[in-house]
């Protein structure tokens, strides 16, 4: 199948090339111009045939095709040393009126935009595409901990309606409202509270900076991701998912259909959430204060990093020996407080410095509720959900990283989910009343660990990621290309993050929603997004390695075949959207070229002589020949 998705994807390129052509070819025939040649294919003909004086030929690529109108090539006088004038040559392109040249030159972009329309308002009547929910979502994932956003109090979770004005739309607003702003955007939303369900607007003018986890210097406002789902299930077209051979999912009961709802305390909206949480090497308590148990998560710190008295000392000393962890002192983690031997909190202890303290108690930690330093006299009774009676077992279950998750066993099956509705179901099953039920009984001597909707699996250990040393040394090479010094030590600094984080190692998947806007509303996104990116890539904002050539437009296509017939046409319908917008760029050799130079002699009543023209054009030619070799390496580069 993979090769006649190829083929596929190879000919619909073709076929747009040849719509853009037969654009021209229409309009030039009706006002009155000479074509000499419609091909369809390049390189050599392998059939010609004559009609209507046209001579048509299939060459021996099929794919694409060229109108060759006379006058459009300057040509030699048979004497080789002076030009034909183009506008002497009869039926010429440039023979005729400026305003039928604009005619013709308009055509082939038109005839693409036009079948761009057509085939989204075909997407639009077979019911639309199937999407991943985080594509449209408003709901944010992640906001960098190190941003003036996450300052300002807005968290995963949260909804953004507005950048700069704009309605938000999709996940790529949030690249063009970095990327495109003057350094500062204007972002709207809300503060979500799921406990209460309450909204409370925020607006907030943020100025843009370099994303610590880009090495191209990709500019980000400090939202990195939208929110999503994380479903474990079979793959999709229904083959098994099975978890990989020693997953810490493996014994957890873990099952296909759960949605994974909450980690340690907290609502999952993304990876980026699921990975900080894994690794902030906080631990999940299970406290007592008076009657009432609640959780809260407690930073774990190196015994090093905290002031001790000799007395704190030979307790610790003491509880080590009981837990059976004597001897590794300099590894030694323990929480930031002195306690009882029966783990109720008698005061705080002090850091060594404000750096170590600020780390374990940050200024602005991503749950104010759940990270609050607990109060002298308060009992911890459980960690990570096993149950304790003595500091000894705290102090050593303090030195491995267990997490508790909770999955969503009643996800409402509903057929047709509308993108525009996405939202609402989402926040919709967020059953808050169940999740404290189950979280607050965690480690009690009563747990509750299933209700209706919700089920709380065994403890999990995660597992560190291994990442290959080859792509390490790749990395740090590309890091020590950045000239930046500043930019480049916080590269270095996330790199040395990133490795061997821990991770749950289970592939969850995203929910599906039906996005159908009717073809007006398509074609005018896509063209936004067209005009959006032209813009940066103006502007320097977008590398030009980014942008996808011959090779890379087929892959996407190959890819949209593979998705199906709906993704497919959508890609064929964006790229004819794109080839028409970009012909229509007032470059020389470009059909917007042709219609500068047309609009040009309209005002002055001048025409162009034939050595003008060669010198407009050639230079273009060559630089949009190297453009494409460009663009073909850089292609070719990303599939391998």
């Amino acid at each position: 199948m993979t090769i006649l998705y190829f083929v596929l994807a190879a000919a619909a390129l073709g076929v747009l090339v040849f719509i853009h052509e037969l654009g021209h070819y229409y309009v030039a025939r009706k006002v009155g111009m000479t074509v000499e040649v419609f091909s369809i294919g390049f390189g050599r003909a392998v059939l010609k045939w004559k009609v209507n004086g046209v001579a048509w030929q299939l060459g021996w690529l099929p794919f694409g095709g060229y109108v060759k109108i006379a006058g459009m090539e300057v040509t030699k006088q048979k004497d080789k040393k002076t030009y034909i004038e183009p506008h002497e040559i009869p039926g010429g392109f440039f023979a005729n009126a400026p305003w039928k040249r604009i005619a013709v030159a308009l055509a082939g972009p038109v005839a693409n935009l036009i079948l761009a329309f057509l085939i989204f308002a075909v997407i639009f009547a077979m019911g639309g595409r199937e999407k991943p929910f985080s594509e449209f979502t408003k709901i944010i994932g992640w906001v960098d901990p190190g941003s003036e956003l996450y300052v300002q109090g807005v968290r995963p979770g949260d909804i953004l309606t507005h950048y700069d004005g704009q309605p938000y739309t999709s996940s790529k607003d949030l690249l063009y409202a970095a990327m495109l702003s003057d350094r500062n955007v204007r972002l709207r939303g809300y503060h979500v509270d799921y406990a209460t369900e309450e909204k409370s607007p925020f607006s907030y003018t943020i100025e843009t900076y370099q994303s610590p986890a880009s090495l191209d210097g990709i500019l980000t406002t400090g939202i990195s991701n939208v929110s999503r789902y994380f479903i474990y299930d079979r793959l999709p077209g229904g083959a098994p998912n099975p978890l990989p051979a020693g997953s810490p999912l493996e014994e957890s009961g873990l099952q296909y259909g759960d949605r994974l709802v909450w980690v340690d305390g907290q609502l999952l909206f993304s990876r980026e959430q699921l990975r900080y949480i894994l690794n902030d090497g906080r631990a999940l308590l299970t406290v007592k204060r008076g009657d009432s148990h609640f959780i809260t998560r407690q930073p774990r710190v190196k015994a090093d990093d905290l002031i001790l008295s000799g007395a704190v000392k030979n307790e610790l000393s003491d509880w080590q020996y009981a837990a059976g962890i004597e001897g590794r002192w300099q590894e030694l983690k323990i929480m930031p407080y002195n306690l009882s031997p029966t783990g109720v909190v008698t005061n705080s202890l002090e850091f060594i410095d404000n750096e170590s303290r600020d780390k374990a108690f940050p200024r602005d930690p991503l749950s104010p509720e759940l990270e609050q330093p607990l109060e002298i006299g308060d009992q911890i009774v459980a960690i990570d959900g096993t149950a304790i009676t003595t500091s000894y077992q705290l102090l050593d279950l303090l030195q491995t990283r267990q997490v508790q998750l909770m999955v969503d066993r009643q996800v409402p099956v509903e057929k047709k989910v509308l993108w525009k509705d996405e939202d609402t179901l989402f926040q919709k099953v967020v059953h808050w009343n169940e999740i404290q039920t189950i979280a607050n009984s965690i480690g009690t001597p009563n747990p509750v660990k299933e209700t209706e909707h919700l089920a709380l699996l065994a403890p999990v250990i995660p597992k560190r990621s291994e990442r290959l040393k080859s792509d390490l040394e790749q990395t740090r090479e590309k890091i020590g290309e950045i000239k930046d010094p500043e930019r480049r030590a916080q590269a270095l600094h996330y790199l040395e993050e990133s490795q061997n984080q821990l991770i749950l190692d289970v592939i969850f998947q995203d929910e599906e929603v039906t996005f159908n806007p009717n073809p007006f509303a398509l074609f005018g996104s896509i063209f936004t997004e067209t005009w959006h990116t032209l813009k940066a890539l103006i502007l320097g904002y977008l590398h030009p390695k980014w942008i996808s050539g011959p090779i890379g437009i087929v892959n996407v296509i190959h890819h949209g075949w593979s998705l199906g017939i709906g993704e497919a046409l959508f890609w064929i319908g964006a790229i004819s959207l794109n080839l028409g917008v970009f012909n229509l760029l007032p470059i020389p050799v470009l059909d917007g070229g042709y219609i500068c130079i047309s609009l040009w002699e309209m005002i002055t009543r001048r025409r162009l002589k034939a050595k003008t023209i060669e010198r407009l054009i050639i230079p273009f030619v060559v630089l949009l020949v190297a453009f494409l070799i460009f663009l073909t390496i850089q292609d070719i580069s990303r599939l391998f």
